[in-house]
Protein backbone atom coordinates (compact mmCIF):
# COMPACT_ATOMS: atom_id res chain seq x y z
CA UNK A 1 0.00 0.00 0.00
CA UNK A 2 1.40 3.44 -0.75
CA UNK A 3 0.91 5.11 2.92
CA UNK A 4 3.18 1.35 4.02
CA UNK A 5 6.05 2.34 2.01
CA UNK A 6 5.42 6.69 2.42
CA UNK A 7 5.88 5.07 6.23
CA UNK A 8 8.23 2.98 5.74
CA UNK A 9 10.76 5.44 3.76
CA UNK A 10 13.24 7.36 5.81
CA UNK A 11 12.26 11.14 6.41
CA UNK A 12 14.94 13.28 4.88
CA UNK A 13 15.86 13.96 7.96
CA UNK A 14 17.25 11.04 8.40
CA UNK A 15 18.54 11.22 4.66
CA UNK A 16 20.57 14.21 5.17
CA UNK A 17 22.17 13.27 8.70
CA UNK A 18 25.81 11.41 9.04
CA UNK A 19 27.68 11.11 12.01
CA UNK A 20 31.01 12.13 10.86
CA UNK A 21 29.49 14.96 9.10
CA UNK A 22 28.48 15.82 12.60
CA UNK A 23 31.98 15.59 14.43
CA UNK A 24 33.42 17.44 11.17
CA UNK A 25 31.45 20.63 11.94
CA UNK A 26 31.77 20.42 15.56
CA UNK A 27 35.17 20.42 14.98
CA UNK A 28 36.01 22.85 12.42
CA UNK A 29 33.47 25.39 14.12
CA UNK A 30 33.94 24.64 17.30
CA UNK A 31 37.91 25.19 16.62
CA UNK A 32 37.38 28.61 14.74
CA UNK A 33 35.68 29.87 17.83
CA UNK A 34 38.28 28.18 20.15
CA UNK A 35 41.09 29.97 18.48
CA UNK A 36 39.02 33.31 17.60
CA UNK A 37 38.46 33.78 21.77
CA UNK A 38 41.61 32.41 22.89
CA UNK A 39 42.99 35.17 20.81
CA UNK A 40 40.69 37.89 22.23
CA UNK A 41 40.71 36.67 25.89
CA UNK A 42 44.40 36.45 25.75
CA UNK A 43 44.83 40.40 25.00
CA UNK A 44 41.90 41.97 26.03
CA UNK A 45 43.59 45.29 25.64
CA UNK A 46 43.79 44.36 22.12
CA UNK A 47 39.84 43.26 22.19
CA UNK A 48 39.25 46.81 24.08
CA UNK A 49 40.80 49.40 21.41
CA UNK A 50 39.02 47.57 18.60
CA UNK A 51 36.06 47.68 19.80
CA UNK A 52 37.44 51.24 20.59
CA UNK A 53 37.69 51.39 16.73
CA UNK A 54 34.28 50.50 16.24
CA UNK A 55 32.16 52.99 18.40
CA UNK A 56 34.36 55.77 17.02
CA UNK A 57 33.52 54.72 13.84
CA UNK A 58 29.61 55.17 14.95
CA UNK A 59 30.07 57.70 16.55
CA UNK A 60 28.72 56.22 20.00
CA UNK A 61 30.42 57.35 23.09
CA UNK A 62 30.55 54.44 25.87
CA UNK A 63 32.56 54.36 29.20
CA UNK A 64 35.19 52.81 28.80
CA UNK A 65 34.67 49.99 32.02
CA UNK A 66 31.71 48.64 29.76
CA UNK A 67 34.15 48.63 26.89
CA UNK A 68 36.35 46.68 28.69
CA UNK A 69 33.60 44.06 30.43
CA UNK A 70 32.39 43.76 26.60
CA UNK A 71 36.48 42.83 25.88
CA UNK A 72 36.07 39.97 28.57
CA UNK A 73 32.81 38.89 27.78
CA UNK A 74 33.56 38.77 24.01
CA UNK A 75 36.31 36.68 24.07
CA UNK A 76 35.70 34.08 26.68
CA UNK A 77 32.26 33.64 25.38
CA UNK A 78 33.72 32.39 21.94
CA UNK A 79 35.96 29.88 23.50
CA UNK A 80 33.93 28.44 26.11
CA UNK A 81 31.20 27.80 23.82
CA UNK A 82 33.52 26.88 20.69
CA UNK A 83 35.09 24.09 23.62
CA UNK A 84 32.09 22.86 24.71
CA UNK A 85 30.85 22.21 20.66
CA UNK A 86 34.27 20.71 20.01
CA UNK A 87 33.89 18.60 23.26
CA UNK A 88 29.94 17.65 21.65
CA UNK A 89 29.00 18.97 25.21
CA UNK A 90 24.99 20.37 25.67
CA UNK A 91 24.86 19.40 22.32
CA UNK A 92 21.57 20.97 22.30
CA UNK A 93 22.48 24.21 23.58
CA UNK A 94 25.93 24.74 22.32
CA UNK A 95 24.92 24.83 18.39
CA UNK A 96 21.90 27.67 19.13
CA UNK A 97 24.45 30.34 21.16
CA UNK A 98 26.66 29.86 18.55
CA UNK A 99 23.81 30.45 15.93
CA UNK A 100 22.43 33.17 17.68
CA UNK A 101 26.19 34.63 17.80
CA UNK A 102 26.73 34.17 14.06
CA UNK A 103 23.05 35.87 13.50
CA UNK A 104 24.79 38.93 14.88
CA UNK A 105 28.28 38.47 13.73
CA UNK A 106 27.16 37.64 10.17
CA UNK A 107 25.35 41.34 8.96
CA UNK A 108 28.46 43.01 11.30
CA UNK A 109 31.02 41.31 8.78
CA UNK A 110 28.97 42.80 5.79
CA UNK A 111 28.96 45.87 6.50
CA UNK A 112 32.58 46.11 7.47
CA UNK A 113 33.38 44.37 3.96
CA UNK A 114 31.29 46.84 2.14
CA UNK A 115 31.89 50.41 4.24
CA UNK A 116 35.29 49.20 5.12
CA UNK A 117 34.88 51.38 8.19
CA UNK A 118 38.30 49.91 10.23
CA UNK A 119 41.08 48.10 8.73
CA UNK A 120 40.42 44.54 9.98
CA UNK A 121 37.07 43.32 11.78
CA UNK A 122 39.81 41.77 14.88
CA UNK A 123 38.34 38.34 14.39
CA UNK A 124 41.47 36.75 15.51
CA UNK A 125 43.10 39.59 17.36
CA UNK A 126 46.52 39.63 16.25
CA UNK A 127 47.03 36.71 15.91
CA UNK A 128 46.01 36.48 12.09
CA UNK A 129 45.20 39.52 10.32
CA UNK A 130 42.80 38.69 6.96
CA UNK A 131 40.88 41.00 4.63
CA UNK A 132 37.20 42.37 6.15
CA UNK A 133 35.89 40.52 2.66
CA UNK A 134 37.52 36.97 3.90
CA UNK A 135 36.08 37.78 7.56
CA UNK A 136 32.46 37.87 5.85
CA UNK A 137 32.93 34.64 3.88
CA UNK A 138 34.05 32.80 6.70
CA UNK A 139 30.98 33.61 8.31
CA UNK A 140 29.45 32.36 5.83
CA UNK A 141 30.71 29.15 5.73
CA UNK A 142 30.22 28.77 9.60
CA UNK A 143 26.46 30.00 10.03
CA UNK A 144 26.14 27.23 7.26
CA UNK A 145 27.76 24.18 9.46
CA UNK A 146 25.59 25.87 12.15
CA UNK A 147 22.27 25.90 10.69
CA UNK A 148 23.39 21.55 10.28
CA UNK A 149 24.55 21.57 13.69
CA UNK A 150 21.50 22.59 15.44
CA UNK A 151 19.06 20.29 14.68
CA UNK A 152 21.45 16.88 14.06
CA UNK A 153 24.43 18.01 17.14
CA UNK A 154 22.03 16.34 19.71
CA UNK A 155 22.07 12.57 17.48
CA UNK A 156 25.68 11.73 17.92
CA UNK A 157 27.39 11.34 21.67
CA UNK A 158 30.01 13.92 22.96
CA UNK A 159 33.19 12.81 25.17
CA UNK A 160 31.78 13.60 28.15
CA UNK A 161 27.96 12.26 29.65
CA UNK A 162 25.97 15.09 30.84
CA UNK A 163 26.47 15.13 34.32
CA UNK A 164 30.17 16.02 33.94
CA UNK A 165 29.11 18.94 31.06
CA UNK A 166 28.75 22.06 33.72
CA UNK A 167 32.36 20.73 35.59
CA UNK A 168 33.64 21.27 32.06
CA UNK A 169 32.36 24.14 31.33
CA UNK A 170 33.27 25.31 34.73
CA UNK A 171 36.87 24.30 33.95
CA UNK A 172 36.77 26.41 30.43
CA UNK A 173 35.48 29.75 32.52
CA UNK A 174 38.03 29.52 34.61
CA UNK A 175 41.23 28.87 32.13
CA UNK A 176 40.16 31.31 30.54
CA UNK A 177 39.16 33.92 32.94
CA UNK A 178 42.58 33.61 34.89
CA UNK A 179 44.58 34.12 31.05
CA UNK A 180 41.98 37.28 30.28
CA UNK A 181 42.56 38.81 33.99
CA UNK A 182 46.52 38.22 33.49
CA UNK A 183 47.00 39.58 30.16
CA UNK A 184 44.79 43.06 31.42
CA UNK A 185 46.55 43.43 34.19
CA UNK A 186 50.34 42.34 33.67
CA UNK A 187 50.85 41.74 29.54
CA UNK A 188 49.55 39.07 27.45
CA UNK A 189 50.63 35.68 27.59
CA UNK A 190 51.59 35.58 24.24
CA UNK A 191 52.73 38.56 22.12
CA UNK A 192 51.55 38.48 18.21
CA UNK A 193 52.66 41.85 18.47
CA UNK A 194 54.99 43.61 16.03
CA UNK A 195 57.78 44.23 19.19
CA UNK A 196 57.34 40.95 20.82
CA UNK A 197 60.33 39.87 23.15
CA UNK A 198 63.03 38.81 21.70
CA UNK A 199 62.54 41.97 18.77
CA UNK A 200 65.94 44.19 18.15
CA UNK A 201 64.32 47.54 18.19
CA UNK A 202 67.02 49.02 16.94
CA UNK A 203 67.13 46.35 14.04
CA UNK A 204 63.98 47.92 13.13
CA UNK A 205 64.51 51.33 12.71
CA UNK A 206 64.22 52.53 9.56
CA UNK A 207 63.56 49.80 7.70
CA UNK A 208 61.90 50.14 4.26
CA UNK A 209 60.84 46.16 3.74
CA UNK A 210 57.26 46.50 4.60
CA UNK A 211 55.64 45.71 1.64
CA UNK A 212 58.11 42.48 0.74
CA UNK A 213 57.73 41.08 3.88
CA UNK A 214 53.74 41.45 4.52
CA UNK A 215 52.63 41.42 1.34
CA UNK A 216 50.34 44.02 1.39
CA UNK A 217 51.78 47.58 2.15
CA UNK A 218 50.57 49.57 5.17
CA UNK A 219 48.75 52.61 4.49
CA UNK A 220 47.76 55.44 7.46
CA UNK A 221 45.80 58.11 8.18
CA UNK A 222 47.68 60.65 10.14
CA UNK A 223 45.28 62.91 12.99
CA UNK A 224 46.53 66.73 13.43
CA UNK A 225 45.34 69.16 15.53
CA UNK A 226 44.89 72.43 15.54
CA UNK A 227 42.29 75.03 18.03
CA UNK A 228 40.80 72.47 18.92
CA UNK A 229 39.75 71.13 15.95
CA UNK A 230 41.25 67.29 14.62
CA UNK A 231 41.91 66.58 10.63
CA UNK A 232 43.20 63.33 9.16
CA UNK A 233 45.34 63.78 6.63
CA UNK A 234 47.36 61.27 4.16
CA UNK A 235 51.29 61.15 3.91
CA UNK A 236 51.35 62.68 0.61
CA UNK A 237 49.21 65.77 2.12
CA UNK A 238 50.64 66.67 5.81
CA UNK A 239 49.39 69.59 7.45
CA UNK A 240 52.67 72.76 7.80
CA UNK A 241 54.21 73.11 11.56
CA UNK A 242 51.23 75.08 12.71
CA UNK A 243 49.03 71.86 13.34
CA UNK A 244 49.74 69.44 16.05
CA UNK A 245 50.52 65.38 15.65
CA UNK A 246 47.83 63.32 17.26
CA UNK A 247 47.81 59.87 15.96
CA UNK A 248 48.41 57.59 12.84
CA UNK A 249 45.89 55.28 12.32
CA UNK A 250 45.63 52.00 9.42
CA UNK A 251 43.59 52.42 6.79
CA UNK A 252 45.07 49.78 5.08
CA UNK A 253 46.92 46.78 4.40
CA UNK A 254 49.13 45.22 7.27
CA UNK A 255 52.01 45.79 9.58
CA UNK A 256 54.76 44.06 10.46
CA UNK A 257 57.98 43.95 12.30
CA UNK A 258 59.68 45.39 9.47
CA UNK A 259 57.83 48.54 9.99
CA UNK A 260 60.11 49.14 12.47
CA UNK A 261 60.34 51.19 15.80
CA UNK A 262 60.19 54.63 14.61
CA UNK A 263 60.07 58.33 16.98
CA UNK A 264 60.21 61.48 14.34
CA UNK A 265 60.32 64.76 16.02
CA UNK A 266 60.50 68.14 14.13
CA UNK A 267 60.35 65.41 11.22
CA UNK A 268 63.51 63.91 11.93
CA UNK A 269 63.42 59.93 12.87
CA UNK A 270 65.41 59.81 16.22
CA UNK A 271 64.55 56.25 17.71
CA UNK A 272 68.31 55.13 16.38
CA UNK A 273 69.36 57.87 19.56
CA UNK A 274 66.98 56.69 21.82
CA UNK A 275 67.27 53.06 21.74
CA UNK A 276 71.28 52.04 23.88
CA UNK A 277 72.85 49.81 21.62
CA UNK A 278 75.66 48.11 24.53
CA UNK A 279 73.72 48.20 27.98
CA UNK A 280 69.96 48.04 29.89
CA UNK A 281 67.14 50.13 29.56
CA UNK A 282 63.50 50.81 30.74
CA UNK A 283 61.32 52.17 28.51
CA UNK A 284 57.96 53.55 29.36
CA UNK A 285 54.90 53.65 27.40
CA UNK A 286 52.10 55.76 28.65
CA UNK A 287 49.76 55.78 25.52
CA UNK A 288 47.05 58.02 27.00
CA UNK A 289 47.75 60.70 29.27
CA UNK A 290 44.57 61.80 30.09
CA UNK A 291 44.05 58.14 31.94
CA UNK A 292 47.37 57.59 33.64
CA UNK A 293 47.45 57.21 37.76
CA UNK A 294 49.56 60.06 39.00
CA UNK A 295 50.62 57.82 41.40
CA UNK A 296 52.89 56.37 38.87
CA UNK A 297 55.28 59.43 38.81
CA UNK A 298 56.92 58.45 41.69
CA UNK A 299 57.30 54.57 40.98
CA UNK A 300 58.77 56.03 37.74
CA UNK A 301 61.58 58.04 39.62
CA UNK A 302 62.47 54.71 41.35
CA UNK A 303 62.70 52.95 38.34
CA UNK A 304 64.71 55.26 36.86
CA UNK A 305 67.34 55.95 39.64
CA UNK A 306 67.11 52.21 39.92
CA UNK A 307 67.96 51.61 36.45
CA UNK A 308 70.53 54.58 36.27
CA UNK A 309 72.48 52.97 39.06
CA UNK A 310 73.35 49.80 37.07
CA UNK A 311 75.08 52.16 34.19
CA UNK A 312 71.51 52.02 32.13
CA UNK A 313 69.12 54.57 31.15
CA UNK A 314 65.19 55.31 31.26
CA UNK A 315 63.36 56.57 28.17
CA UNK A 316 59.60 57.49 28.47
CA UNK A 317 57.32 57.13 25.01
CA UNK A 318 54.22 59.55 25.24
CA UNK A 319 51.21 60.34 23.16
CA UNK A 320 49.98 63.83 23.75
CA UNK A 321 50.55 67.32 22.97
CA UNK A 322 54.05 69.81 24.04
CA UNK A 323 52.01 71.17 26.64
CA UNK A 324 50.85 67.91 28.20
CA UNK A 325 54.25 66.59 28.25
CA UNK A 326 55.52 69.78 30.24
CA UNK A 327 52.73 68.87 32.48
CA UNK A 328 53.44 65.66 33.42
CA UNK A 329 57.34 66.25 33.42
CA UNK A 330 56.48 69.13 36.04
CA UNK A 331 54.28 67.30 38.32
CA UNK A 332 56.29 64.14 37.76
CA UNK A 333 59.72 66.13 38.89
CA UNK A 334 61.09 63.38 36.07
CA UNK A 335 64.68 63.67 35.09
CA UNK A 336 64.07 60.81 31.98
CA UNK A 337 64.24 62.30 28.58
CA UNK A 338 60.14 61.91 27.61
CA UNK A 339 59.46 61.72 23.64
CA UNK A 340 56.21 61.88 21.87
CA UNK A 341 54.97 58.96 19.93
CA UNK A 342 52.49 57.51 17.50
CA UNK A 343 49.61 56.10 19.89
CA UNK A 344 49.32 53.01 17.38
CA UNK A 345 53.16 52.19 18.02
CA UNK A 346 52.96 52.51 21.61
CA UNK A 347 49.82 50.59 22.21
CA UNK A 348 51.70 47.70 19.99
CA UNK A 349 55.39 48.14 22.21
CA UNK A 350 53.30 47.38 25.21
CA UNK A 351 49.22 46.76 27.03
CA UNK A 352 47.98 48.67 29.32
CA UNK A 353 48.00 52.52 30.65
CA UNK A 354 51.24 52.76 31.47
CA UNK A 355 53.82 50.00 30.89
CA UNK A 356 57.76 49.57 31.15
CA UNK A 357 59.40 47.36 28.92
CA UNK A 358 63.28 46.04 29.73
CA UNK A 359 65.42 46.10 26.84
CA UNK A 360 68.87 44.41 27.16
CA UNK A 361 71.54 45.36 24.19
CA UNK A 362 68.15 47.50 22.09
CA UNK A 363 66.86 43.99 22.52
CA UNK A 364 62.87 43.42 24.32
CA UNK A 365 63.24 41.19 27.13
CA UNK A 366 59.86 41.64 28.97
CA UNK A 367 56.92 43.72 29.24
CA UNK A 368 54.83 44.60 31.91
CA UNK A 369 51.82 47.15 33.21
CA UNK A 370 53.60 49.73 35.98
CA UNK A 371 50.09 48.81 38.50
CA UNK A 372 50.99 45.31 38.32
CA UNK A 373 54.66 46.00 40.08
CA UNK A 374 55.07 45.92 44.25
CA UNK A 375 56.58 49.40 45.21
CA UNK A 376 57.88 46.93 48.13
CA UNK A 377 60.38 45.13 46.69
CA UNK A 378 61.41 47.66 44.08
CA UNK A 379 62.66 49.82 46.97
CA UNK A 380 63.43 46.70 49.30
CA UNK A 381 65.39 44.22 47.16
CA UNK A 382 68.74 44.44 45.75
CA UNK A 383 69.78 46.16 42.69
CA UNK A 384 71.15 43.58 41.03
CA UNK A 385 68.33 40.81 41.28
CA UNK A 386 65.14 43.63 40.85
CA UNK A 387 65.49 42.88 37.30
CA UNK A 388 64.58 39.12 37.74
CA UNK A 389 62.32 39.76 40.28
CA UNK A 390 60.61 42.12 37.73
CA UNK A 391 60.37 39.34 34.81
CA UNK A 392 56.65 38.64 34.78
CA UNK A 393 57.53 35.04 32.87
CA UNK A 394 54.94 34.83 31.09
CA UNK A 395 55.86 31.76 29.16
CA UNK A 396 55.98 30.38 32.38
CA UNK A 397 52.45 30.99 33.94
CA UNK A 398 51.09 30.19 30.66
CA UNK A 399 52.16 27.25 30.23
CA UNK A 400 51.62 25.96 33.86
CA UNK A 401 48.23 27.28 33.42
CA UNK A 402 47.52 25.18 30.33
CA UNK A 403 48.88 21.99 31.43
CA UNK A 404 47.25 22.11 34.59
CA UNK A 405 43.80 22.68 32.46
CA UNK A 406 44.77 19.97 30.19
CA UNK A 407 45.46 17.29 32.84
CA UNK A 408 42.41 17.97 34.36
CA UNK A 409 40.22 17.66 31.32
CA UNK A 410 41.58 14.68 30.46
CA UNK A 411 41.65 13.04 33.79
CA UNK A 412 38.08 13.83 33.79
CA UNK A 413 37.47 12.02 30.18
CA UNK A 414 39.40 8.98 31.39
CA UNK A 415 37.50 8.43 34.29
CA UNK A 416 34.17 9.10 32.32
CA UNK A 417 35.23 6.68 29.43
CA UNK A 418 35.89 4.17 32.37
CA UNK A 419 32.85 4.20 33.94
CA UNK A 420 31.03 4.24 30.84
CA UNK A 421 33.27 1.13 29.95
CA UNK A 422 32.15 -0.95 33.36
CA UNK A 423 28.50 0.29 33.11
CA UNK A 424 28.51 -1.12 29.59
CA UNK A 425 30.22 -4.35 30.51
CA UNK A 426 27.56 -4.65 33.28
CA UNK A 427 24.06 -4.48 31.54
CA UNK A 428 25.65 -6.73 28.76
CA UNK A 429 25.79 -9.41 31.54
CA UNK A 430 22.84 -8.27 32.65
CA UNK A 431 21.02 -8.48 29.70
CA UNK A 432 23.23 -11.67 28.85
CA UNK A 433 22.09 -13.51 31.90
CA UNK A 434 18.46 -12.30 30.84
CA UNK A 435 17.93 -13.87 27.47
CA UNK A 436 19.83 -17.00 28.27
CA UNK A 437 18.10 -19.31 31.07
CA UNK A 438 20.03 -22.30 30.42
CA UNK A 439 23.08 -20.77 30.88
CA UNK A 440 22.15 -20.05 33.93
CA UNK A 441 20.57 -23.69 34.67
CA UNK A 442 24.35 -25.14 33.47
CA UNK A 443 25.63 -22.78 36.00
CA UNK A 444 24.04 -25.22 38.44
CA UNK A 445 25.88 -27.93 40.32
CA UNK A 446 26.32 -30.83 37.97
CA UNK A 447 26.64 -33.94 40.11
CA UNK A 448 24.52 -32.06 43.46
CA UNK A 449 22.40 -34.41 45.89
CA UNK A 450 19.39 -36.30 43.76
CA UNK A 451 16.90 -36.79 46.93
CA UNK A 452 15.81 -39.65 48.93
Amino acid sequence: MPSSQSSSSPRWTDRVYNTYVVWLFRLLVGGVFVVSGFAKSIDPWGSFYKIGEYLDVWGWDVPSALVVLAAFLLGGAEFVLGSLLFFGCYRRVAPWLLLITMMFMLPLTLYIAVADPVADCGCFGDLFVISNTATFLKNVVITAMLVYLVPFNRRADGLFIPYVQWVIGGLLSLYILLIALYGYNIQPLLDFRRFAPGTDLLASVGSEDAEEDSGEEPVYEFIYEKDGEEQAFTIDALPDSTWTFVDRKLVGGSESVSDGFSVIVDGEEIAGDIIAPDTEQFLVTIPDMRAVDLSYTYLLNELNDFISARGGSMVALVSGYDKAIDWWRDISMASYPIYSAEPTMIKELARGRAAIIYLSDGVVQWKRMLSSINYSFLTGTPVGEITDELNPEIGYVLNTLTVVFATVIFAIMILDRSGRLVSWHLRRRKRKKALDPAGQADNSPADGPTGD
